[in-house]
């Protein structure tokens, strides 16, 4: 019998360049999908959650998809044995049936709600909805500062290794590639930006071993990972690409055939390090402690307006959760339950 499998995932993140999210990769895998509708607060995430513990029960393995804005919150669960997928398709991540009633399905919560109510209160509703913009817009800018000081960073790194260091470095990786059953891709992350800063559960995502790259911060894995994912790519070897929270284009950790190659520190797991001129380092000592410093400035910074956005959006969830019927959304979650696949 296969290992039940629960997975802690990030299906977007808050970047340098924005929210990224891989949406249509998760849809991508489902064979069936439901799709949340409704307002901030109207239990689209207790929905989700009650969805996943019931498979739970069942034995099968869940991916839980958590929300980079409110980490508490989800953004979708998929069962990847039913090849069932439920998710919230409201903004930042708009989604809309691609075949509806053959493959996808709404369920809009918002038929829940007392919309004369809310009616009322649409100038407040406004101001809010603006705040929080306001608030994701000036995260944005200081995680692009911040991802410019790593780049910097990893600029030293890169010429401390040299070429041939990052051939050698791609060699050992590659030899510790499994060969395994042939499977499709997926991309999502393993870890997010979030209000409570940088929040990651890789002990969720290892599968059947792990091999670490023991690098200091500011160099740049994803280049051998990357090499990595090629040769996987022309072995068609199952594999799942977690990318850098803040750079979505790089790439943080893959899993091959079950093996993760990951820039976390886990224990016992076996290692790689890049072979740095120690020379070059020296020199550029001064300039790599700067950008670290002044990375860890902007990145808090960065957290700081996304809990500002937060806690404006918690209030903006008020309005909502006075304004529904919460009678009406217990039967209508009774019924999901009663034809899961």
């Amino acid at each position: 019998m296969a290992k039940q499998r629960i997975r802690h995932l990030f299906p977007g993140s808050n970047t340098a360049a924005g929210f990224v999210g891989f949406y249509s990769d998760l849809r991508g895998q489902a064979q069936r999908t439901v799709i949340l509708k409704g307002g901030p607060g109207v239990g689209k995430s207790t929905l989700m959650r009650a969805v996943g513990e019931r498979y739970e029960k069942l034995g099968e393995g869940v991916d839980y998809a958590f929300c980079s804005g409110d980490p508490d919150s989800l953004d979708a669960v998929f069962v990847p044995a039913r090849g069932f997928l439920i998710l919230d398709g409201t903004a930042p991540h708009v989604v809309d049936p691609a075949l509806p009633g053959a493959r996808d399905g709404i369920l809009n919560l918002g038929t829940c709600l007392d919309e004369k109510q809310l009616a009322s209160q649409q100038e407040e509703i406004r101001a809010l909805t603006q705040s929080i913009s306001a608030r994701f817009a000036q995260a944005y800018r200081c995680l692009s500062a911040a991802l410019s000081l790593r780049q910097d960073a990893a600029a030293v790194y890169a010429l401390a290794l040299g070429d041939k260091g990052m051939r050698d470095m791609e060699k050992q990786i590659l030899s510790f590639l499994p060969g395994g059953p042939e499977g499709s891709e997926a991309h999502c992350f393993a870890q997010a930006i979030t209000c409570r800063g940088v929040l990651q559960e890789i002990d969720s995502i290892t599968a059947d071993g792990a091999l670490c790259i023991d690098a200091p911060w500011g160099f740049d894995a994803s280049p051998a990972l990357a090499a990595a994912l090629s040769s996987a790519r022309l072995q068609n070897a199952a594999r799942r690409v977690y990318h850098d929270p803040l750079d979505a284009s790089g790439i943080a950790h893959l899993e091959v055939s079950g093996l993760l190659v990951t820039t976390a520190v886990l224990l016992d797991a076996p290692s790689v390090a890049p072979d740095l001129d120690r020379d070059i380092l020296r020199g550029e000592a001064q300039r790599l402690a700067f950008d670290k410093a002044v990375f860890d400035l902007t990145m808090n910074q960065a957290v700081e307006a996304l809990a500002d956005a937060k806690r404006l959006h918690d209030s903006l969830e008020r309005y909502y959760i006075d304004a529904m019927d919460y009678r009406r959304l217990e039967e209508m979650k009774g019924e999901l339950l009663e034809h899961l696949p």
